[in-house]
């Protein structure tokens, strides 16, 4: 009997000292959680409105088959269904009739287009970052590059942007204006939050 409870006192006693400094770890990883989740935002080399946009609006885009248009800070664009996400934070800075850039406030990269359709980001705006909003009879909209488009005869092919099923960006050429993974819902960010 003696040596039953010497053994779970000494057990015991073991694991309180085993214990705290497993707690003391714990406690140092909420910290650190914490922190980072109260970094603020990376400050961009934007003050005011850009020379050139009449006018900057902070949105996010969502698409018709339930994607947010995120902008990650490696560069990657995809979606997300995270709708309280930072990645979803962006700017469509005017630049024209119908004409505007996609900017994401979180990383400060301009989304673009390649003439071949392959969708990706830029830190400083060039003709590729260029797209042309088009409000569609549906109440969507869509994004064409004003850049690049394809001539057929006596038409134009235009390069939409456009995301598939699974939450990754699709070829700009293999797009159409009425298909459901180019129509967009432009969202204010004062509706999201």
């Amino acid at each position: 009997m003696f040596q039953a409870i010497f053994v779970l006192f000494a057990f015991c006693l073991l694991s309180i000292t085993q214990a705290l400094p497993l707690q003391k770890g714990f406690e140092g990883i909420s910290l650190r959680r914490e922190r980072r989740a109260l970094r603020p935002f990376q400050v961009c080399n934007q003050t005011a409105i850009p020379s050139g946009h009449t006018s900057v609006s902070d949105v996010s885009l969502w698409y018709k088959n339930g994607w947010f248009l995120a902008v990650y800070k490696d560069g990657n664009i995809n979606g997300t269904s995270d709708a309280r996400s930072r990645d979803i934070e962006l700017q469509l800075q005017s630049v024209g009739s119908s004409l505007v850039r996609i900017f994401s406030k979180q990383t400060c990269l301009y989304v673009a287009m390649q003439s071949s359709g392959k969708v990706y980001t830029m830190k400083e705006p060039t003709r590729e970052t260029v797209f042309r909003q088009t409000h569609e009879a549906n109440g969507f909209q869509t994004f064409a590059s004003h850049h690049h488009f394809h001539a057929n005869d006596k038409t134009r092919k235009y390069l939409f942007l456009s995301m598939r099923k699974n939450g990754h960006m699709k070829n700009g050429k293999k797009t159409t204006r009425h298909n459901k993974t180019t129509l967009i819902s432009v969202i204010e960010s004062r509706e999201i939050s």
